[in-house]
């Protein structure tokens, strides 16, 4: 099919998002080409994104971070850690879609934090705070300590990892959304062994009109933690 012989350009992955309910307004979708521009010029002065797949930006990046709202719904007004952030991915991407949400976006990569704030300044993102340090560490500092209602992040680590260095971060009630690929399995039952209680969801990232998250096992693995009465 033609989807597997090109790549998809910003009104082509907006169609896609349309098709399957994600109803993102001119103004979200300007700032989401300005931000991707910026993303793009960055890039050649520190590694944000591969440099052999910025020809890819929209599909392969974008697109795979705009799959986790077309498949889970946030609730309104939420404060969301971004683990990992990189060079915004899917921090920035959900703060543009959902101005409700209170966006705090980590790396502990100085440079690219200080990328991703320019960013964050140059599009006037008013939801979003950016912070350098390590997820875990952060987490033991009283400001930032169960702070958070939702987590993502995108494979920068085995799962039973990430749900141990956000334990901090984390209301007593929450959800991990991290969005992975490959031969997961094997993971998920480790951390289910280990940790009794929460319920871990593989969800493979299927879309109307966009097959290749499908056909190469791209998955959007939820991770709840029940609150537990005492």
């Amino acid at each position: 099919m033609s989807e597997n012989k090109k790549t998809l350009k910003s009104s082509e992955v907006r169609h896609v998002c349309l098709d399957n309910g994600l109803k993102i307004s001119d103004y979200q979708w300007n700032l989401l080409e300005k931000w991707a521009d910026l993303l793009l010029n960055y890039n050649q002065e520190i590694n944000l994104i591969s440099r052999k797949e910025t020809d890819l930006l929209w599909e392969k990046q974008i697109l795979h971070c705009l799959s986790l709202p077309i498949l889970q719904k946030i609730p309104n007004g939420l404060e969301v850690f971004d683990f990992g952030t990189g060079g915004g991915l899917p921090g920035i991407i959900l703060a543009i879609i959902r101005p409700d949400l209170h966006l705090t976006l980590a790396d502990s990569r100085h440079k690219k934090v200080t990328v991703v704030q320019k960013m964050v300044n140059d599009l006037r993102l008013s939801n979003v705070r950016v912070i350098c340090g390590r997820g875990e560490l952060i987490g033991k500092k009283d400001e930032w300590k169960q702070r958070f209602s939702v987590i993502t992040a995108r494979a920068v680590a085995p799962l039973i990892d990430l749900v141990r260095w956000t334990t901090d971060l984390r209301k007593p009630e929450s959800v991990l959304y991290i969005l992975k690929g490959g031969q997961i399995q094997d993971e998920i039952n480790l951390l289910s062994s280990k940790h009794h209680g929460i319920k871990v969801c593989k969800k493979l990232i299927v879309m109307k009109g966009y097959a290749k998250f499908k056909q190469n096992k791209k998955y959007l693995i939820s991770i709840n933690f029940p609150f537990k009465r005492h």
